[in-house]
């Protein structure tokens, strides 16, 4: 029996700025509706609950609200899961630039297992921390254009409208513009959100609108784009020039050590660029529908320590990645990504958090987000799981931990630990309570009958 969890209200008793090198972007709140298999609005919410669990560690106060550093999503093979993940990506291309807005709206991937949700607009909204200001922003298109749109904000104690849209008619709080004049040359494009036409380069007037666009392109950020793009990402990163890299050389060699990989150096080259129009004119055009391609365009190599007959260190050999293990070549493209977050804070997604990586590695990548030292920006992880070992109370809050699960219509729903009216003591055990089936979010199995062929070449039905 799931509890109605009471709907934050995004007041705050005064308006908290921070200073310049503090400010950063923190998730409070994401709804989306109609997309792929959520035919109804999902919420995930980072507001930490009224309890007191791993209170420390793992929640973070900005403002007079109590904030959750990571969220993890458990669930069975395609309960929607990663339809999550891939509604931000998608929410988040909505901003991107050299993109095909109108071919990206006609695809957009609304609920299709019923004869209705087709024809209904999918929304997303998301409120969220930036340099201190709340702000709610959501929109709502369809197939053929953006149906509505809002953004609003807390100057003192209660929201207030930045604007407000309805199709191609924008309605202003005039209050908030600086240059309301600018207003007047600003049309709205039926494909694009209005909030990313204001914060183009070219519209010097709203740079709240330019912080905002910029901060839901790059500060919410998916691990599911593939591994080359994020190892060249981190590649290109540590062989520039740059005095202020945000992540070293030696940062990486020491995360592999301290995984246990055991590499003393790290040489990466530059692949000769080899022109083919054909694959780079292809690679421009998925660019353009908001895909990325696996295009490796460094060679690496991890070095490792060689040993005499009498174990004495003789040197160095170095090994090709694509030689190294599947764990190790997946753990390298996530450093990045993961370094970064860390360090300049913002949202970092992951689907399948333990794809090819050890359970402890796993664990331990949770818990790095959740250590007030290591990540003193608040930095927040969201992350889809089949590692039930992470369901710990030792590791996680009940709020931090949500559940995906697909009813016989083929809707996701999604819900929280914490929203779940059970009996919960010290020694609950969250792990083998799930496997029972108590919290939902499980798969329901069968017999897996399978047809055998036996002797006289007949087929008769054996089960596993």
């Amino acid at each position: 029996m799931i509890k109605n969890r009471k709907n934050i209200e995004i007041r705050t008793k005064k308006c908290y700025y921070l200073e310049k090198e503090e400010a950063a972007f923190m998730l409070v709140e994401y709804k989306v509706k109609n997309f792929l298999s959520f035919k109804d609005e999902i919420v995930l919410s980072m507001v930490a609950d009224k309890n007191r669990e791993l209170t420390d560690s793992n929640t973070f106060t900005y403002g007079n609200m109590t904030l959750l550093k990571c969220a993890a999503v458990f669930g069975a093979n395609a309960s929607g899961k990663t339809n999550l993940i891939s509604s931000f990506d998608f929410f988040s291309t909505l901003f991107a630039d050299n993109i095909n807005a109108s071919e990206l709206i006609e695809n957009i991937p609304c609920f299709r297992l019923d004869i209705e949700s087709i024809d209904h607009p999918t929304t997303f909204e998301i409120t969220f921390f930036l340099k201190g200001k709340r702000y709610r922003y959501g929109i709502e298109l369809n197939r053929n254009r953006i149906c509505a749109e809002w953004l609003f904000f807390v100057p003192s104690r209660q929201e207030a409208c930045y604007f407000q849209r309805e199709a191609n008619s924008i309605t202003y709080t005039g209050t908030y513009f600086e240059d309301k004049k600018a207003l007047d040359y600003i049309k709205p494009d039926s494909e694009r959100p209005f909030l990313y036409t204001l914060g183009q380069d070219s519209i010097k007037e709203f740079q709240w609108a330019k912080d905002i666009v910029k901060y839901i392109r790059f500060y919410i950020k998916s691990r599911s784009l593939p591994d080359a793009f994020f190892k060249d990402m981190l590649e290109r990163h540590i062989i520039s020039c740059s005095d202020d890299k945000i992540v070293t050389k030696e940062e990486v060699i020491s995360f592999m050590n301290d995984a246990d990989i055991g590499i003393v150096d790290l040489s990466i080259k530059e692949k000769k660029d080899e022109e083919d129009e054909i694959l780079n004119s292809f690679i421009e055009f998925m660019r353009q529908k908001g895909k990325h391609i696996d295009k490796n365009e460094f060679d690496t190599y991890f070095h490792h320590t060689k040993y005499d007959s009498q174990h004495r260190i003789a040197g160095e050999e170095k090994f090709s990645i694509e030689t190294e293990s599947s764990g190790t070549a997946k753990l390298y493209s996530m450093l990045y990504p993961i370094l970064y977050r860390l360090k300049m804070g913002g949202v970092l997604l992951i689907d399948e958090i333990e794809s090819s990586l050890h359970p402890l590695l796993c664990e331990k990548i949770v818990q790095l987000f959740n250590d007030t030292n290591k990540n003193s920006h608040n930095a927040q992880l969201i992350f889809t799981t089949h590692n039930t070992l992470l369901m710990n109370p030792k590791i996680l809050r009940r709020d931090q931990i949500y559940f995906m699960e697909k009813d016989k219509y083929g809707v996701s729903k999604m819900y929280s630990l914490y929203d779940i009216d059970i009996d919960i003591r010290s020694n609950f055990n969250y792990l083998n309570n799930y496997l029972a089936g108590r919290f939902g979010a499980i798969p329901y199995l069968g017999l897996f009958e399978i047809k055998s062929e036996v002797d006289g070449g007949t087929l008769c039905e054996k089960k596993a």
